[in-house]
């Protein structure tokens, strides 16, 4: 019998105090749970960025090309926001049965599009997913259930988890396992099949949201970067003061199957292992709720009215470094893109050498200044006087990147810029300075060759009706009264231009990945 079948009182897990002497993120450094292989691959990683079902489809395509090159197989990190976690997370956890080239559809010349697989998706596709993502039906299906707090996360489930078989609010993630067979020692009383595991060979996957206190006044950050991965959740800087009651937030990372838990009764033993207690079978961490988390953009506006309890994430969280009695408080979590939409940040914290960030964006590249690209890039290069905590490239770089984007949407190529940066040290995510990284902007946008090679059908219906704004789709309301569906035609296309803008320059992101 599954152990979600009746109340689990209490689990035994790691957990890793950031602040320690020497600390390296465990799937490089634990000696227990470190990812076989992984040191191997080149130190490179791939960000996609926010964007609701817009990214979700540009990110389905971007996957498809690097999986067409065969780069999967080197790259040490996917670090995934808000959209980009929807496609991320199913691909890799996705059954080892399941084939990736029914995940991820076929990579086709832009001259072999036809109008007519354009309308149609395959059930056994991701891409049937995104275009049939209602959500506000599954968010009101799952209300009627009484899901509470876990209610948007189950919505988001339901959509893109569900069809692949990774659904189910009854089995908590982990790596592999070796990760697996770790926490069957220390926890007896549980079972391999209470665990999904990634697919063997996938990157090690990030998922970033954000931990929001609305309520606090400066200089107390009022967003909190928070991460999920195969085996931790945290966030690596410990906020002084910045939770409920004065409370700390953040300064180390405890186990997947351990979060939203009450605070251990006593400190982590000499093996750094805490025994905590979970809450009712509803409470337990598992792929919905990383996935709602990451991308539920309504959160932030909700927080500022004061609304709580309508059905979007909330988790417990307790300090790792030195935690006291009655320090598990609930807080908000909202989407990753609350704080960071481009999930570069995991990776810069990494001291990633070499990365390559897809803005899947709706923003258009515009003359001019103001509004002239997507608004998560102008911070990192210290262009937002009022947001500084996301500076870390330097001030000077920041025309070249936009002019070059500019010059490249104007040829009629690709949307793409690769420079190298000295990294500034970013104190909210615990960023070291004084290093240098290769970054390969990739940027949603037209791009003339590729439209010109389409079928005249296919071509002339860009910039009219369903394909007026493409490849910039709205975030909600595309497609009214749906909030986030997009149509089979436009995921479709938008996946086949994310995939061929990867093939076509394939020599680049083979530079920039093996």
């Amino acid at each position: 019998m599954s152990i979600f079948d009746a109340r689990l009182k209490h689990v035994s897990s790691k957990v890793w105090d950031a602040a320690d002497p020497g600390f390296n993120f465990p799937e490089l450094a634990d000696n227990e749970l470190k990812v076989s292989g992984l040191k191997n691959r080149k130190n490179v990683g791939v960000a996609f960025s926010g964007g609701g079902t817009r990214s979700a489809a540009a990110t389905l395509g971007e996957l498809r090309g690097l999986s067409e090159l065969g780069l999967l197989k080197s790259v040490r990190y996917l670090s995934c926001v808000s959209g980009g976690s929807w496609a991320c997370v199913p691909f890799c956890y996705l059954p080892e049965e399941w084939p990736d080239e029914s995940f991820l559809g076929q990579h086709i010349d832009p001259d072999d599009i036809s109008l007519e697989s354009l309308k149609r998706t395959d059930h056994t596709s991701f891409a049937d997913r995104i275009a049939n993502s209602v959500v506000v039906d599954d968010f009101l299906k799952n209300a009627a259930k009484f899901a509470g707090d876990e209610t948007f996360g189950r919505a988001i489930g339901d959509v893109f988890l569900d069809q692949f078989g990774i659904n189910s609010a009854g089995r908590f993630f982990t790596h592999g396992g070796k990760s697996v067979n770790s926490i069957l020692r220390r926890n007896p009383n549980m079972e391999e099949t209470d665990f999904y595991q990634m697919r063997s060979s996938r990157p090690f996957v990030i998922v970033g949201s954000t931990l929001l206190r609305l309520q606090n006044k400066k200089p107390l950050p009022q967003k909190i970067h928070f991460e999920t991965t195969p085996l931790y959740v945290g966030s690596r800087v410990r906020h002084f003061r910045a939770g409920s009651g004065n409370r700390h937030i953040g300064g180390g990372y405890i186990e997947p199957f351990a979060f939203d838990s009450d605070e251990p009764d006593d400190p982590p033993n000499t093996k750094k292992i805490v025994r905590v207690r979970l809450g009712m079978k509803r409470h337990r961490y598992t792929l919905p709720d990383v996935i709602g988390a990451s991308g539920a953009a309504p959160a932030e506006a909700l927080a500022r009215l004061g609304l709580k309890s309508v059905g979007l994430p909330e988790f417990r969280h307790w300090p790792v470094a030195k935690p006291h009695q009655s320090s598990a408080r609930e807080y908000s979590f909202g989407d990753g893109g609350h704080l960071e939409n481009l999930g570069i940040m995991p990776l810069l914290m990494r001291r990633v050498e070499r990365i390559v960030v897809f803005v899947n964006t709706k923003s258009r590249l515009k003359g001019g200044q103001k509004g002239e690209i997507n608004d998560s890039i102008p911070p990192l290069f210290g262009q937002t006087p009022g947001f500084t905590v996301n500076h870390v490239f330097p001030k000077t770089k920041y025309e070249r990147l936009v002019n070059n984007l500019k010059t490249a949407k104007g040829a009629g190529l690709s949307v793409m810029f690769r420079d190298t940066y000295r990294v500034r040290k970013a104190r909210h995510y615990g960023i070291e300075g004084g290093w240098n990284v290769e970054v390969l902007w990739v940027y949603n946008e037209r791009v003339k060759t590729w439209e010109d090679k389409l079928r005249p059908e296919i071509r002339d219906s860009i910039g009219s009706g369903s394909l007026g704004s493409f490849p910039h789709y709205k975030t909600f309301f595309q497609n009214p009264p749906a909030v986030i569906d997009l149509s089979a035609k436009q995921v479709n296309l938008l996946a086949h231009l994310s995939c061929w803008n990867v093939v076509n320059n394939s020599e680049i992101f083979k530079q920039m990945l093996t």
